[in-house]
């Protein structure tokens, strides 16, 4: 009887040993196939731009290809919902930006913490209340003041219904006492193709948004959202300078998984991740754009957005 049972533990302990293997060798093997990483935005913008970047030098160090879908809409939450809901197996990530977190915290559908496993903050970045062409506004002040005596009129494009741009422009508007017209899109690309056509007047931008159109000035920046003044463009001043100190904004981008992705892969994508930021190219195109690469840890992410959550939450409400 004692051999018996001996045996029987014998081959218990053979089975939960090749369970385990078999449980670890799809992360040992990863990836073994094409990985897609999806853009909750429309194709032309900063973050599929960045999402493109970031697929290119992970293709060439993973050995697979890595590719970017664009699935735009509802601010983000289309794209998001549909990675959230994807198999938690490495091959289906999302870049999930600090608009479609925003969005996600007002439908409710999917959790921006708990629907997913964080890998790494790419990158923040602060944007600039910019004008189009047909605004003749060539200061902050000078915008207020049109606003004050033309209420509604004035129309400023986001990149969605509730996305962060959104918030930070009606909060800008609420702290200014300004009334503007809000027109959304599906991206931050047509945005600004109709912010250049003159079909509306202003946005809130990144450096890296405006494709060039600064410096050709196209566009005109009135203001930046950061704490303190852009060494890229030190004669635009902060909004808080404008008479709102406590005004302040700062874009950021992340990648993540489905809850439940192996942490063998999540490790394996987080330290290819920080390799691909890293690199000088990246590094140079980021910051010539007015862009912070990051590439954190995971841990790092995760307090991130839980800060996040805590901030625009109450603003949401």
């Amino acid at each position: 009887m004692k051999l018996t049972r001996k045996i029987l533990l014998a081959m218990a302990c053979l089975g939960l040993a090749s369970t385990t293997g078999l449980a670890q060798a799809p992360a040992a093997s990863y990836p073994d196939r094409p990985v897609k990483i999806v853009v909750p935005w429309a194709a032309g913008g900063f973050t599929d731009r960045l999402g493109r970047m970031l697929a290119d030098k992970m293709t060439k160090s993973l050995g697979q290809a890595v590719l970017v879908e664009n699935r735009p809409g509802a601010s983000g939450s289309i794209g998001s919902e549909f990675v959230a809901r994807a198999a938690p197996d490495g091959y289906t990530l999302l870049l999930t930006t600090s608009d479609s977190t925003v969005r996600l915290m007002q439908d409710k559908r999917i959790d921006a913490a708990a629907d997913f496993s964080q890998i790494s903050l790419l990158a923040t970045q602060p944007v600039y209340l910019s004008v189009g062409p047909r605004m003749p506004a060539k200061t902050i002040d000078e915008f207020i003041s049109m606003a004050k005596t033309r209420p509604g009129e004035i129309t400023y494009a986001s990149s969605g219904e509730g996305s962060a741009v959104h918030l930070a422009m009606e909060l800008f508007a609420s702290a200014a006492g300004i009334k503007l017209n809000h027109i959304p899109y599906k991206g931050m690309g047509p945005a600004l193709t109709d912010l250049l056509g003159g079909q509306v007047d202003a946005v809130l931008l990144s450096m890296q948004g405006a494709a060039g159109n600064f410096e050709t000035g196209r566009l005109r920046p009135l203001a930046i959202t950061s704490p303190k003044r852009s060494g890229l463009m030190p004669a635009v001043p902060t909004i808080a300078e404008s008479g709102m100190p406590s005004y302040q904004l700062m874009l950021w981008y992340g990648l993540v998984a489905p809850k439940g992705t192996p942490r063998a892969v999540i490790e394996k994508l987080n330290k290819e991740v920080k390799a691909a930021i890293a690199q000088p190219d990246i590094q140079a195109q980021l910051k010539e754009g007015g862009t912070d690469p990051i590439g954190s840890s995971q841990s790092e992410l995760v307090s991130f957005v839980d800060s996040e959550l805590a901030k625009w939450g109450p603003v949401i409400k």
